[in-house]
């Protein structure tokens, strides 16, 4: 039958037999040029995580295979740039979280990859926000927070040896702003004009225990203040009992009774004074 055929038919009918096979290869090429593989390739390269993971989720049934396999390939290497970019601080934890956590659970949700770099991810975000927390509670004057979390600080993170020059000033600045206090406790005391300044010193190192409960300087002083005025007042209700004055030394030894129950003396004379 191709025999009855011309020459110049011949030829004009490969041609056409070739056109035909050109137009449905590029048939299938544009048809896969708007597909969801190159619509997720276009996303990535523009950073729309968003509309690559839509793309992605359209690249269905076992004709997708080898696509859905080289999208996986694109997330894996996006994702390792965007983590070092992260870490460089070229780019906010904020955003590649958001991105790895959307990759994580749809392109990536079979790649164990993906689940360390998330992990080593956190695990900076974490060392970072303590030591930025740790600055913020130091420039407020929350030392002892502040050295809380520069505690937390891991050794291999950037800023470390930052963290533990900031928890020994800081411990400075307690020490410091307890000295201070204890001056000004120290300056209120005068026996000679009142006994009961003792009582005023007192005062401010509580207002002070109250406001900053984990300063190890003040109760110390607080006890050898509160030790001082107890003394006096012991010598002061035996020479009211020497006199006589019974009503006066009872009063006295109540009050020291109430300030420090765990002192036996006061209630001692109590006792003594009732019969």
């Amino acid at each position: 039958m191709w025999s009855k055929f011309s020459n110049t038919q011949k030829v004009i009918i490969i041609g056409i037999v070739v056109l035909l096979i050109v137009v449905l290869i590029l048939r299938i090429n544009v048809a896969r040029l708007r597909g969801p593989y190159c619509q997720f390739e276009d996303a990535m390269n523009a950073g729309d995580i968003k509309k690559a993971v839509e793309s992605y989720g359209k690249m269905t049934g076992s004709n997708s295979r080898t696509d859905r396999f080289n999208a996986e390939k694109i997330g894996i290497k996006y994702a390792r740039i965007e983590l070092n970019d992260y870490l460089s601080g070229n780019l906010t934890y904020e955003r590649v979280s958001d991105e790895l956590y959307s990759l994580q659970d749809t392109v990536l949700k079979s790649d164990k990859q993906i689940g360390g770099y998330v992990e080593k991810m956190e695990y900076w975000h974490t060392a970072e926000e303590n030591y930025r927390l740790g600055n913020e509670a130091k420039e407020a004057g929350l030392y002892e927070e502040a050295i809380a979390y520069y505690e937390q600080v891991p050794e291999d993170y950037t800023y470390y040896k930052e963290s533990q020059v900031a928890i020994e000033e800081s411990k400075e600045l307690i020490e410091a702003r307890a000295k201070k206090v204890l001056e000004e406790a120290a300056n209120t005391i005068d026996i000679n004009e009142d006994l009961h300044t003792y009582l005023d010193a007192i005062k401010i190192l509580d207002d002070y225990i109250v406001q900053h409960p984990d300063d190890n300087f003040i109760p110390a002083k607080r006890e050898q203040f509160m030790d001082e005025y107890y003394n006096i007042q012991l010598k002061n209700i035996k020479i009211l009992i020497e006199k006589e004055e019974d009503a006066m030394a009872l009063k006295i030894a109540r009050e020291l009774k109430d300030l420090n129950p765990k002192r036996k003396e006061a209630s001692e004379y109590i006792e003594q004074l009732k019969k």
